[in-house]
């Protein structure tokens, strides 16, 4: 009995002290383990979002700010006081679980309610508080209070990992205009902290490790008074654009398309930038997302509203005859008194090519070409240049040389990544694009702006800037100050004897020939110079792109405006007029009822 009794004894130490041993082992040796698993279960570091910088105007108004959003947010499971918060929030339909299949909704739970109510925000926090399976979540969102200069400043987006490498769920991410091209400014540096959660992932304690760099304010040069009148003077454009299709039996436009632009050309500061039709930045960044209006704007293949046509490309026309004018000076192939005839046509090479006027006009100097947009002036010109009818001449390369030295054919850099570079088609362009070698015709096509040469609205505004400014060249910008540090702007000098001569025929426009009803010293107070341009294209008669560019006042240039109206049909009745309503905001001109 007692050896029995010995032997129950020694068995049940010997269990006693292999659990003792165990519970050793496991308590002392497997301490960092369990402790690191204890962490993986109930600790995980979370990124914190930065708060995106401002994007402000001239004068301080803000484009683009953020604000605090409060979303409901829903693990699954059984809820408290659901009738109530149902009722608060007009909530019909019972919550489901979250979608495990999707990223945002296995990290964050289910979005029940976006963008609560400020107001309801107490009530709602105060029958939330406890609840494992409700959590009131904050984000930033990116909210443009003025809408003004849409195309300019651009929109935001969420980001999605897999298509912005870098950022994280939630980020904001720049799509168009400032917002995507100052990214890593805006955007700043995001931040960490350690985060308790339960089971379900709901927080219960956070301690901030690295704190978020806010992203810096970005001041634009834009004013916004002067960016409000060129929206409202391009979107009044219809009228000028119908009156002319009426005039022609043309159908009538529901909605303008086109572009202006207004800088200073003593700085380079653009001081407005429009582009027509526009949109409200806002529903890209508003939750829940608009999907209805969104698709509309992403599928409108007639108006494109999300297309800046400001620094899109299309056919300069008559405005590139200034700087044929210039080239044609500068190589001594005219001097400023040289004489042809503005004729009804001219035939080259047994091609007859037709003036936009069909008859004789008299016998122009390079002034007055440019003040009556004479076509046959330039050909004649041109033919006139040396071994003119063997295609590739001298007179060809010098054109697209000094063209792309003045900035056509290539982006002006004015911080925008969705600027186009336009086009100045050359000898190496005809061979690798068109297949053949450059044929004499093209010389006389590209020395009016048409054939295959495109420019933008800005890079004709550089240039009439640098012919008002004679010949110096300050780089057109948006970005006036990063942070508190100005933007430096880069100019280069390409003074010369000719200028004068150029502007003298854009004010010529102004006082003799085609402006003069609409901006000629009996209508218009402020002495302006400018040059129109009709682009033809593939639509047809009635449906050119019309175009207008100027500057005044003419003895101290302050204001170069650009209009570009897409299918305006002609220059001088809505070009002319809205570039005119425009400057007469700029110089608080009355036009009464004109």
């Amino acid at each position: 009995m007692i050896q029995r009794a010995r032997l129950l004894l020694a068995l049940i130490f010997t269990v006693l002290m292999i659990f003792t041993g165990r519970l050793m082992y496991l308590q002392f040796a497997m301490t960092e383990e369990f402790r690191a698993l204890s962490d993986e279960n109930f600790l995980e570091q979370r990124r914190i979002s930065p708060l995106r910088g401002r994007i402000l105007a001239r004068d301080g108004t803000v484009l683009a700010d953020n604000r605090i959003a409060v979303d409901l947010m829903y693990w699954g499971g059984e809820l408290d006081h659901w009738a109530r918060i149902a009722y608060l929030l007009d909530i019909t339909e019972a919550p489901t679980p979250p979608d495990t299949s999707d990223a945002r909704e296995r990290i964050a739970g289910r979005v029940l309610v976006w963008d609560i109510a400020y107001d309801l925000v107490p009530a709602i926090e105060e029958l939330v508080a406890g609840q494992p399976n409700l959590y009131l979540r904050e984000r930033i969102e990116r909210t443009y209070p003025t809408n003004l200069a849409a195309h300019v400043v651009g929109h935001t987006t969420e980001a999605d990992p897999q298509r912005f490498p870098g950022y994280a769920l939630g980020d904001l991410v720049g799509i168009k205009g400032i917002e995507a091209s100052y990214q890593d400014m805006l955007f700043g540096s995001p931040g960490a902290s350690i985060v308790e959660v339960n089971s379900r992932r709901s927080v219960l304690n956070e301690r901030e490790i690295l704190a978020a760099r806010p992203g810096q304010d970005v001041m634009l040069t834009i004013d916004p008074q002067l960016q409000h009148a060129a929206e409202e003077v391009l979107a009044e454009a219809l009228r000028y654009i119908n009156q002319r299709r009426r005039s022609q039996g043309l159908p009538l436009e529901d909605i303008p398309r086109g572009a202006l632009v207004a800088l200073d050309p003593r700085s380079g500061e653009i001081l407005a930038m429009a582009s027509q039709p526009s949109y409200d930045q806002n529903v890209f960044t508003r939750r829940p997302s608009p999907q209805d209006v969104i698709g509309d704007l992403l599928t409108d293949g007639e108006n494109f509203p999300l297309l800046n046509r400001a620094v899109s490309a299309y056919p300069p026309a008559s405005t590139f005859k200034l700087l044929s004018s210039l080239v044609l000076l500068e190589q001594g192939y005219i001097a400023p008194s040289t004489r042809y005839a503005c004729s009804g046509s001219f035939e080259f090479l047994g091609i007859r090519m037709r003036n936009w006027a069909g008859y004789w006009r008299g016998s122009y100097t390079v002034s007055e070409a440019i003040a009556d947009s004479c076509n046959t002036f330039y050909w004649q010109a041109a033919a006139d240049t040396p071994n003119s009818n063997i295609g590739w001449a001298p007179f060809a390369r010098e054109l697209t040389d000094r063209a792309t030295e003045l900035g056509y054919g290539s982006p002006v850099g004015i911080g925008l990544d969705e600027e186009k570079a336009g086009r100045v088609p050359d000898e190496v362009y005809s061979r690798e694009s068109r297949g053949y070698i450059w044929r004499p015709g093209d010389t006389l096509n590209i020395s009016i702006g048409q054939g295959d040469m495109l420019a933008t609205p800005i890079q004709v505004a550089q240039f009439t800037a640098t012919v008002a400014m004679d010949g110096m060249q300050v780089q057109p910008h948006l970005v006036r100050e990063i942070g508190a540090n100005p933007v430096e702007v880069p100019y280069r000098d390409f003074s010369g004897p000719f200028w004068s001569t150029v502007r003298d025929g854009m004010r010529l426009m102004m006082t003799r020939y085609g402006a003069r009803p609409t901006l000629g010293p009996g209508n218009f107070p402020v002495a302006t110079a400018g040059k129109t341009g009709t682009a033809q294209n593939a639509q047809g008669d009635g449906l050119e792109h019309a175009w207008f560019t100027g500057f005044g006042p003419m003895d101290n240039p302050e204001l170069v405006v650009v209009a570009f109206i897409e299918n305006g049909g002609s220059s001088t009745a809505v070009a002319i007029p809205v570039a005119r309503d425009f400057m007469a905001r700029f110089w608080d001109v009355d036009l009464g009822d004109r």
